[in-house]
């Protein structure tokens, strides 16, 4: 049988039903202001991340704000396992178009200082993946050496949840570190997964 990876089911209900709070207390009276932000980062086993998301934001009420915006998110990412007999190797790249809403507490653009971030949201996520060993033949095609693989590459659905911590330098600029985390749906050969990243961002609003 094909090494496959246990199935880490996605928190659909937990994360829709934050994301439906979330936008549940906009203030429709509240005048927003625009943004861009643009970050860089990696995760657990060291891949690339990088994103850019354009937002519109909504003062709140006890000096709160809520974020919306549409995401682009990259990433590349590699993972080795063995199952006792046989070494693994993976690599997935993923491309995300998705919109999120983030509500940011403590967070004014006239008060410089910290501000903390909680989010959730959708999207599309184009899938490209790899799986191969140098030992194990029942992956599929074999390899030139020895060994076979198995790849997939194709559009899923998906959810994103996001928390972090920023600092606000004035009206026009912050930073951010945050930790948005994916859960991508299985396809025809690969299970759904979980890929937490950490990204560092600077956001500009006008």
């Amino acid at each position: 049988m094909p090494h496959r990876r246990p199935i880490r089911r996605t928190p659909t209900l937990a994360a829709t039903l934050l994301l439906l709070g979330l936008l549940s207390t906009e203030d429709a009276t509240a005048q927003g202001t625009f943004g861009v932000r643009f970050g860089a980062g990696t995760d657990v086993t060291g891949g690339i991340a990088l994103g850019g998301t354009a937002n519109y934001t909504l003062p709140q009420s006890a000096g709160n704000a809520l974020e919306l915006g549409l995401n682009l998110f990259y990433g590349s990412f590699d993972e080795e396992s063995n199952n006792g007999f046989n070494d693994y190797f993976e690599t997935t790249d993923i491309f995300v178009v998705a919109a999120i809403a983030n509500y940011l507490f403590r967070h004014s653009l006239e008060i410089p200082g910290p501000y903390f971030v909680a989010g959730a949201g959708v999207g599309a996520f184009n899938v490209s993946w790899r799986e191969e060993s140098p030992t194990d033949t029942s992956l599929g095609s074999p390899l030139p050496g020895g060994g076979s693989f198995q790849e997939e590459d194709g559009t899923t659905g998906g959810l994103i949840l996001n928390f972090g911590i920023g600092h606000r330098f004035n009206e026009a600029a912050d930073l951010r570190f945050q930790v948005p985390t994916f859960f991508l749906g299985e396809g025809e050969q690969r299970e759904s997964a979980v890929v937490p990243t950490f990204v560092l961002s600077l956001g500009v609003s006008f």
